[in-house]
């Protein structure tokens, strides 16, 4: 045995000799909206993402792959720890006293990688504390902790500008919402950019295009001092996150797009009918609403086009990334990853970015798992997996077995059984976002056609639950046809917060909401007689 900290002793984990140890290779991206990418889509004939497109047919793509919490940090914090977070705010909007970053004395999984002999590296977005990634990824590495990228202060970024003659960057046309009253401007959405002396702002001085740049000088890096070693390299993209950036060259596209792309049934349903228009709903998702401001058509559109062509700036970002790879002969042999860390609405029901609301929208993630010589590309796995699965994949295929709780499980598993049920479902938490709203989510997958998500909102009268399989996620918490679906995802709830005590802070309050509809057990629930 040996240990990540062997001065501590802590961290243990076992290695596996006859491990296949390929260099690794992640790609990620921030709040990916599913329709961009995953059918059904309105939108999937008119975008062209032909590097996405590439990677997916050597790749297995999981089509049904979830987030752990709706929020960047948060769903950071799951990924890389392989463990629910006990971080459920994101640190621009936190009250004092909540955890915002990954605990110095807890492990993230490039740090066993790293152990066990990968030479490692990262260049982007972190949001969960520098700390850690400076232990995984050295000194050298400089994630930035915040929502929103660095553009107006990172002076690398600036220098690459600089080398490219490209001066600073204006919008020539913005997107911006407007406030509850419906006429005063609001939040800012990004737009077209233009450098500040009027000529164009070329695809290349993009900030994804710039991170993908750093990634590969990261690499070469790399390959300088290495000897046999494997390699672990994750890009980690701010975009398609809003601020929209949208470079010269896709006047041609935003026209075609402006020529066929419509509007979201959901979005005009909600301006011709409003709140009430989609059924039982949590406060909350007004609360958004209102919040983003997209009252007016010209200002939706704006968005749908924008977030549509930010997402081929992405791909053609994605393309240099691989060819790269390529070039120094390091793809082929490799596994890569690409994936997000959680949704975007998109505009459905008058919505758009993440919120901490229960919408499948916000939960689905892309992920595609390109197997060293594209070994079963091309197959999609249906069965439910989601991000905590991604640290013991890595582990296994670095011959890696970390000792301590891991609540992922390996996506090997799904290669020899990839419809098999999950030794244990996942959860999925909301916190604190422009809003509080404590919320805790689960799947049953029975297979295609039975699969299905319960919501429960600690602090509203409504849950929700959603067919997962239909093309459009309505709220079915009042359908009488789904009431037994309901209450056998209320008995499945009720198993996982009773078997496991991070989730005492919902037991008590879900045991009295559902009083009455599902067996508790007797007794009191102050807590006044200890744990044994």
């Amino acid at each position: 045995m040996d240990y990540l900290s062997a001065r501590e002793g802590r961290h243990p984990y076992k290695r596996q000799a006859a491990a296949e140890r390929p260099s690794i290779f992640v790609f990620s991206m921030d709040m990916v909206a599913p329709d961009l990418y995953r059918q059904p889509s309105p939108f999937l004939e008119q975008m062209r993402m032909p590097n996405w497109q590439a990677l997916a047919a050597e790749s297995i793509c999981f089509d049904n792959a979830f987030a752990n919490s709706p929020l960047c940090g948060p769903s950071r914090a799951a990924m890389y720890t392989g463990r629910y977070p006990y971080i459920v705010i994101n640190e621009e909007r936190a009250h004092t006293g909540y955890e915002l970053q990954v605990r110095p004395d807890d492990a993230i999984y490039p740090e066993y990688l790293k152990a066990g002999g990968y030479l490692t590296a990262h260049v982007g977005k972190s949001h969960i504390g520098v700390q850690k990634f400076a232990d995984a990824f050295g000194e050298a590495c400089s994630p930035w902790n915040r929502w929103a990228p660095p553009i107006w202060d990172d002076p690398e970024y600036h220098q690459y500008l600089r080398g490219m003659g490209v001066g600073k960057f204006r919008f020539s046309r913005e997107i911006q919402g407007v406030k509850p009253d419906r006429r005063t401007p609001g939040n800012h959405y990004g737009g077209w950019l233009e450098q500040e002396d009027g000529k164009p702002f070329p695809i290349e001085a993009t900030y994804p295009h710039y991170l993908v740049q750093r990634a590969l000088a990261f690499l070469d890096s790399m390959l300088m001092r290495r000897r046999d070693e494997p390699l672990y390299l994750h890009v980690d993209l701010f975009a398609p996150h809003q601020p929209f950036l949208i470079p010269a060259g896709f006047e041609q596209r935003e026209a075609e797009l402006r020529a066929s792309v419509e509007l979201p049934d959901g979005y005009l349903r909600w301006l011709r009918e409003g709140d009430g228009a989609f059924g039982p709903q949590p406060k909350v998702y007004r609360t958004y609403r209102r919040n983003w401001g997209l009252y007016q058509e010209e200002t939706a559109r704006d968005y749908l086009i924008a977030h549509i062509l930010q997402m081929e700036v992405i791909d053609r970002a994605l393309g240099t990334f691989i060819g790269g790879l390529r070039e120094r002969g390091l793809y082929d042999e490799a596994m890569m990853v690409l994936t997000a860390d959680h949704g975007e609405m998109n505009l459905e029901q008058g919505l758009i970015d993440k919120g901490v609301y229960g919408h499948p929208k916000i939960a689905r993630v892309p992920l595609l798992w390109k197997l060293p010589e594209n070994r079963r590309g091309g197959e999609t796995i249906l069965s439910p997996v989601s991000l905590l699965d991604l640290a013991p994949t890595f582990c296994e295929a670095a011959g890696m077995t970390p000792i301590a709780r891991l609540d992922g499980e390996s996506l090997y598993r799904r290669l020899d059984a990839p419809n098999a049920e999950r030794a244990r479902p996942f959860l999925w938490e909301a916190g604190w976002h422009i809003a509080p709203n404590p919320a805790i989510a689960i799947h049953r997958y029975l297979g295609p056609g039975d699969h299905y998500r319960y919501v429960y909102n600690l602090c509203s009268e409504t849950d929700e639950l959603y067919d997962l399989d239909a093309a459009d996620a309505v709220n079915l918490i009042n359908d009488p046809t789904y009431d037994a679906v309901r209450r056998d995802m209320l008995a499945r709830l009720r198993d996982e917060l009773s078997s496991d005590a991070r989730w005492k802070c919902y037991w008590q309050a879900f045991t009295i909401d559902t009083y009455g509809e599902i067996p508790i057990e007797s007794g009191d629930q102050q807590m006044f007689v200890p744990d044994h």
